[in-house]
């Protein structure tokens, strides 16, 4: 299976600084193609949030070149991969609690990775960024890691943006005591979109908007669909959000060719 790749931020109209990062990279192996696509929102309410994000940007990138393919040889995979994902968030999570520590000052943000292989994706969730599946239908593969916000089960309808008031993050890498990610995994859909994105990105819309901007049949080259998600991101911006705002789209196709290593990070950021 092959895949088209965009990605989009944005630091709003109201922040000075835009706390979130995100990466998408690219790599053939054994003839087939990986991708990992990581998003990370700086938690607004703790200082440095834009470091504790691009932290975890960098941990990620780091492990993609060093260790995937080692890991791609293991006959239980998905066992090998969640704890090597597990030793890397803790890991992270320790680094930016120390350096919060020297500097008196609490930092974190949430952090939300998939890998797409073998025509299997696998997901690890830490926080309230989402991932929905775009295809017939819009279904959210993530499920938000707050206290006081509406929740629905995996899969029943809804929109992106319903809040019941304030919510409060459950945890947080570098924020919280203990750290332990969601992880799962299932197959991926031909013919499908797979968007990962930050809540400010969400907020203003509704599941339905998200489908219908970014249906599978329109996205059809890398260009358009990152046009679309800036296009989304205005939108929500002209609704008020106060947020910085940031996509990722990965679509899923049959019969492209190939591809070499490819980056994207939100480490260079629009304004």
């Amino acid at each position: 299976m092959k895949f088209l790749l965009a990605c989009y931020t944005n630091k709003g109209r109201i922040k000075e600084v835009n706390q979130d990062a995100l990466l998408v990279n690219r790599e053939r192996y054994r003839g087939k193609e990986a991708v990992l696509a990581v998003i990370c929102d700086g938690m607004g309410g703790l200082e440095c949030g834009e470091t504790a994000s691009a932290e975890v940007i960098r941990a990620f990138d780091l492990w993609f070149r060093e260790d995937f393919q080692d890991l791609a040889d293991q006959e239980e995979f998905e066992d090998e991969l969640y704890d090597s994902w597990e030793t890397l968030f803790q890991k992270v999570h320790q680094k930016i609690r120390e350096y919060g520590r020297i500097r008196g000052i609490r930092i974190g943000t949430t952090a939300t990775a998939m890998l797409l292989w073998e025509e299997r994706f696998y997901i690890a969730h830490v926080g309230d960024c989402r991932i929905y599946e775009i295809k017939e239908q819009i279904r959210q593969l993530t499920r938000d890691q707050v206290q006081g916000e509406l929740r629905r089960r995996d899969g029943e309808p809804g929109t992106a943006g319903v809040k019941a008031g304030e919510h409060i993050l459950l945890q947080g890498v570098g924020a919280s005591q203990t750290l332990r990610p969601a992880y799962h995994s299932g197959d991926v859909k031909a013919e499908a979109v797979y968007l990962l994105c930050t809540d400010g990105f969400r907020h203003k819309v509704s599941e339905q908007e998200l489908r219908e901007a970014f249906a599978p049949e329109e996205m059809v080259d890398e260009k358009v669909m990152r046009s679309r998600g800036g296009r989304i991101a205005e939108v929500v911006m002209e609704r008020g959000e106060r947020d910085n705002l940031s996509v990722i789209l990965l679509r899923s196709m049959k019969g492209m060719g190939e591809k070499g290593r490819e980056t994207h990070t939100g480490l260079d950021r629009d304004k």
